[in-house]
């Protein structure tokens, strides 16, 4: 869905009375985390759209995605990017997922993007070969790379997959934890956190059905006050990304929801 500049602004004005009541949602207890929402979740709407749906939750915390814009910043489309995000007060935590090879003049371009944009984790999905290079550009950057486990036959499937790739390697190379397809390797996302500990850079939290589908956060097999405890358990500060891919249209009723679910466990969690 396109939305202009100007119909944004407009919208905008409506949106401080939609966080004050959404807002409640995740503003509370107490945990450090940064919560937020992976810009594919509104895949069906423009850069523009996609920050007024975050806004309407509540949220100002964002992943983006190459839906959106490309990981490149010599992309003439960029400035007007920040431009539209300097605007909106969004704060771009994360963008990804991004592939990463042998090649390291092609990584750096990557890294230069989150220099460029304030980026501290890229999302990953990286190549055996790409781990030397990996280890010199986080450390040059300092900027983390997350590894993606994207489910059954991926590169990067079961918790182990990952534990093997990051030995030896920069504690700046470490994991996003995407709890739905941790559902789908028939692992538990708790305990993947747990074995994962200080290495959990980031998340993907959504929930799914073993052997089935996607749900709404809290609908699912996922144990929300187990990942909670969890996440309090390894002292985790950083962002976590709500990811919802059913209702591309219209996703933030389903969203809204999956939210309070959260909520309510971490409610659970800090006040036990």
């Amino acid at each position: 869905m396109k939305s202009t500049r100007r119909q944004f602004i407009g919208q905008m004005a409506v949106i401080p009375a939609a966080m004050a009541v959404a807002g409640q949602a995740v503003a509370k207890p107490g945990p450090a985390w940064r919560m937020g929402s992976q810009s594919y979740s509104f895949r069906k709407f423009d850069t523009i759209g996609a920050i007024t749906e975050l806004q309407k939750l509540g949220l100002n915390n964002i992943e983006f995605c190459g839906v959106h814009f490309p990981c490149d910043a010599t992309d003439p489309g960029l400035a007007k990017v920040k431009e539209i995000i300097k605007d909106t007060g969004v704060q771009v935590l994360c963008y990804g997922v991004e592939s990463f090879g042998a090649d390291e003049a092609a990584n750096r371009k990557k890294f230069e993007f989150a220099k460029a944009m304030g980026i501290k984790i890229l999302t990953a999905d990286p190549a055996p070969e790409s781990f030397d290079n990996l280890d010199k550009l986080t450390e040059e950057y300092k900027v983390k790379i997350a590894i993606h486990n994207h489910g059954p036959k991926a590169r990067y499937n079961t918790v182990q997959d990952t534990l093997d790739a990051i030995k030896d390697h920069s504690p700046l190379i470490g994991a996003c934890v995407d709890t739905g397809h941790t559902i789908r390797s028939n692992e538990k996302p708790h305990e993947v956190l747990t074995a994962l500990g200080d290495r959990v850079h980031s998340l993907h939290l959504k929930d799914w059905i073993h052997g089935g589908e996607e749900q709404i956060l809290g609908e699912g097999d996922m144990d929300l006050v187990a990942v909670a405890k969890a996440l309090k358990a390894i002292q985790f500060a950083g962002p976590l990304m709500m990811e919802y891919e059913n209702s591309p249209e219209n996703p933030g009723p389903d969203m809204k929801i999956g939210l309070a679910n959260w909520q309510k466990a971490v409610d659970q969690v800090w006040t036990a």
